[in-house]
């Protein structure tokens, strides 16, 4: 059996920093809703007029207002992995991979992990700073499965695995649109460690059904809206795909597998009255 205390030590570090982080260079988080509500309305906004961190997201949003005009957007377009890339290396996002990966090997360190999974591993750039953290914490008896949809995890995992040949590390195609592959049935060693970043706003509520036939403990990367009502960030994301998340919805979902949920970043929620949480935490 699985002890929610320790889990929780787990997080308490992690989180610390992050709600530090938070409330000292990303407390307020109007101005970029602001922005998302005149994108909407087809006024122009400088960049000039946000904080150097906040930019990546403005070009972002910018870009999809563009793109979805005429339905030419994609994600292989050279144009939007540009935009994607500055995205990925400005500072929220690299708070966000910082602290799941805190947060992963706060967890292994405290609590019985048999095996770590992660889903929508990507290129692996998150993965690979796991991998650093855990080859640096000396974790190496914990074999990591990195899953995507996509088959180039293929390629991930054999860069991963020629960097960090320490790690057990194994790769799988996994479409959670599509259930849960047969490799889990006997290849894991439980408890096992999910988590997952930002793949529900594609994937939909149903992929929690599917990600908790696998998961003991399950690290949610999701910001999740507290009120339910859409703001207009979300708004401008619908526009390529992604789903509104309601946090209500998702703990239904999480009941009914998982004994235990905790809002890890109540905390900070409270201090900048955020519309959302943004890491969500379920235990068997």
């Amino acid at each position: 059996m699985i002890n929610k205390q320790d889990v929780l030590a787990g997080i308490v570090a992690p989180i610390k920093r992050y709600n530090h982080k938070m409330a000292n260079d990303f407390s307020d988080w109007q101005p970029l809703e602001d922005a998302a509500a005149m994108l909407l309305q087809g006024k122009t906004v400088k960049d000039e007029d946000f904080i150097p961190p906040f930019r990546p997201l403005l070009k972002m949003m910018r870009m999809i207002m563009e793109k979805s005009k005429d339905n030419s957007w994609s994600w292989s377009d050279p144009e939007v992995l540009a935009v994607f890339k500055e995205v990925s290396e400005g500072e929220v996002y690299n708070l966000f991979a910082e602290t799941i990966v805190d947060i992963v090997t706060g967890i292994i360190k405290k609590s019985d992990v048999g095996t770590l999974v992660e889903v929508g591993a990507g290129t692996g750039k998150v993965t690979a700073n796991l991998c650093q953290a855990m080859k640096e914490s000396a974790i190496t008896d914990v074999p990591l499965i990195i899953s995507d949809q996509s088959p180039m995890i293929k390629q991930t995992g054999d860069q991963l695995r020629k960097t960090y040949p320490e790690i057990n590390i194994m790769d799988i195609v996994w479409d959670l649109k599509k259930g849960t592959p047969d490799y889990f049935d006997t290849a894991v060693k439980k408890p096992v460690l999910v988590f997952e970043r930002f793949c529900m706003p594609y994937a939909g509520y149903d992929a929690i059904d599917v990600i908790a036939e696998v998961a003991d403990i399950l690290i949610l990367v999701d910001d999740l809206s507290i009120s339910g009502e859409k703001a207009s960030f979300d708004r401008i994301y619908e526009r390529i795909g992604s789903q509104f998340l309601v946090f209500d919805e998702v703990r239904k979902r999480l009941d009914k597998h998982f004994s235990f949920i905790h809002v890890c970043d109540g905390v900070i929620i409270e201090m900048v009255n955020s519309p959302v949480t943004s890491f969500t935490l379920a235990v068997k």
